[in-house]
């Protein structure tokens, strides 16, 4: 019966002990800054993954006497200039922060663009066009945002042009 007592004076204390585990972390979670917005992760992950994709090309590379840029000069050119675009969008951005939002835009178009052309050599040729029409539909939601934020710098241009005419 002694045992008995025991084992019911437990759960009352994992109970009290689970309410200051939970306290802690509803604190900790409170004090974290919040997460980056989410083309900041896509600067991230491009960081990432583009070191990688450039790995798996020597492994896959390794031994021939023939590199990617013979093999597929296309696919390189415009990884090349798209990785070049994004790099001047990265200068841009931090030289006109105005613009920084539609330039982050063009980054991550840009970024992906050199990702899907570094993918589409590493994949077979038949499943290039299918990553190539993925990246069109990616950026095909991109570009409504884009137009919106020109049409409301044209709308807020207009007013104090008018002003300044009269």
């Amino acid at each position: 019966m002694n045992a008995m007592a025991n084992t019911t004076r437990i759960p009352s204390r994992n109970f009290f002990a689970q309410i200051y585990v939970v306290s802690i972390s509803i604190s900790n979670y409170l004090l974290q800054p919040p997460p980056p917005p989410p083309l900041e992760s896509c600067h991230t992950v491009l960081a990432f993954i583009v070191p990688v994709l450039l790995s798996l090309l020597q492994i896959k590379y390794q031994g021939n006497q023939i590199s990617p840029f013979e093999t597929h000069p296309i696919s390189m050119v415009i990884s090349v200039a798209s990785l070049l675009l994004y790099c001047l969008g990265y200068h841009a951005k931090s030289r006109w922060p105005t613009y920084a939002l539609v330039v982050s835009r063009g980054m991550v178009v840009f970024g992906s663009l050199s990702v899907v052309s570094l993918a589409s050599i590493l994949f077979p040729y038949s499943f290039g066009p299918v990553l190539y029409f993925l990246h069109v539909l990616f950026s095909a939601a991109e570009v409504p945002n884009l137009l919106k934020w020109v049409r409301w710098k044209i709308m807020g241009m207009l007013p104090s042009q008018l002003t300044t005419a009269a």
